[in-house]
This record gives C-alpha cells, structure tokens and sequence, in this order.
C-alpha cells in the first residue's frame, strides 16, 4: 500500500495510510501516513465502536494538513498484542490424525444443533448491525456444515460459488461458519476479545471440532491443493509451529 500511495500521488491523488508495521512504513516512505500500535486486522480499533474508529480515521485525515510529505505520525493509543500474537493461535499440541475421527455424521448432527440455537443470537446480530460478513461462499447456512463433512468423510462436493472451483470454495464456506459463530457471540455477550473467541470456536464448539477433523483428513489426502491450504494454515489459525503437522514436510509455518 505504501508503494501504491506513491503511484496515485504521481497521479495527482492525494493519499493518507494506516498501517501496522512501522519498519515497513519508514522503509517505502509514502507521502502520509498514520502508525497505529494494534494487532494486525483491526485499522480501526474496536469492532462495533463507531467513535473510536471515528477517532481514528480522524487523525489520519489530519495528516492532509501537513503542508509537505513524507509525513509519519503515531495513533496516541494503544491496543496491546497478547503473548506477541496478533490474534488467537491454536495451541500447537492440538493437532488432530485421522485416528482421532470418530462418527462424522454424529458431530454433523451436533454442528447444526449448535447452528440452530445461536440462529436467534446471528439474527439480532444482523439486526443490529445493519450487516453480516458470512455469505461469502454463497451457500446457506444450514449447508455450510454438512459441506465440510463431506469433504472430512473423503468426498468432494461440487463449489456452492460459479467460477470457484471446489477447494477454494471449501476455505469460503469454512470462514461463513467461523463468521456465523463470531457474530452471534459477539453481539449476545458483547465480546471483542480475539483470544477468548478464538478459543471458544475453535477448542470448545463442535464446528471448530468439525473443522480439525478436516484439517487431519487434509493433510493425508492426495488432493494436493487441498493438502496445501492446510499447510499454509488458511483453514485454521496455525501462526506457529516447532515442528511440521503429522503427513506434512514442512520444518514450520
């Protein structure tokens, strides 16, 4: 972004930036631009709290009064970064084999138990909010699961989104479910906390069981793409590990 701020500059488009990591921002030098000391993925503070983000986006815009550039300023707050992590990590021991899979249409039936009593908490959510983020896959919401299990059970389901072949499609219907689940609980207990939700979802929810049991039948497929958006953690939040995932080669990720 900052290389592109220079580009519309050239063009005669004036451009402010926010950004997270400062050696990147001193390094490229953009005309404008505000540091911001949060953890990766939240430009604009708190989610749900239009002042604050209001607050932010003011002080960047300030950065248009400066009369000449390369200008770096830094957002007086600060929102602290748990244990030196951006967001929730899964624990590197939680890495589940196929021997761990029991009866995948049971925990399927347990899902959409799941999925049907937070329907109420997802839909005052959307209410409220005036938006949802899940919908990206184009599938509806009673099909996400069952979509993933087939794809556990060895199956490959046609992609719910023209144009999107299957494995990609699976990663979208993936982050619905994951975004169905945030949302209702974020709205029913008003948390923000990135490690408490993550650790809900994906330790304590059977959708998050659901998805690991993916993970471990994934890393033994022979679908090398599918085997690849596992290692590269794009289904589950893996930032780290000091070894590589059973049926991988990789030394870390």
């Amino acid at each position: 972004m900052s290389v592109l701020a220079h580009y519309f500059e050239s063009e005669g488009f004036a451009t402010v930036l926010v950004g997270f990591v400062r050696e990147h921002i001193e390094g490229v030098k953009p005309p404008r631009a505000l540091w911001l000391d949060f953890p990766m993925g939240r430009p604009m503070g708190k989610p749900n709290d239009p002042g604050y983000q209001k607050k932010v986006i003011r002080a960047a815009f300030e950065l248009f009064e400066q009369p000449s550039g390369p200008v770096l300023e830094d957002f007086p707050d600060v929102i602290p970064v748990k244990d030196g992590r951006m967001g929730y990590a899964l624990p590197p021991e939680l890495v589940l084999t196929t021997d761990d899979i029991g009866d995948v249409d049971a925990l399927l039936a347990e899902v959409q138990a799941e999925i049907d009593n937070l329907r109420p908490d997802y839909e005052a959510a959307v209410a409220a909010r005036g938006r949802t983020t899940v919908g990206a896959s184009e599938l509806a919401v009673s099909g996400l699961a069952p979509h993933i299990a087939a794809f556990v059970k060895g199956d490959k389901p046609k992609s719910p989104r023209k144009g999107l072949s299957p494995i990609p499609a699976l990663k979208l219907v993936i982050e619905d479910l994951a975004a169905y689940y945030t949302e209702a609980r974020t709205h029913r207990d008003g948390i923000d906390d990135f490690e408490l939700l993550g650790k809900w979802f994906w330790e304590q929810s059977k959708a998050g069981e659901l998805i690991l049991w993916l993970e471990a039948v994934s890393l033994e497929s022979e679908d090398r793409v599918l085997r690849q958006i596992v290692e590269m953690s794009l289904v589950t939040p893996r930032f780290w590990s000091e070894g590589p995932l059973p049926g991988t080669s990789a030394s870390g990720w």
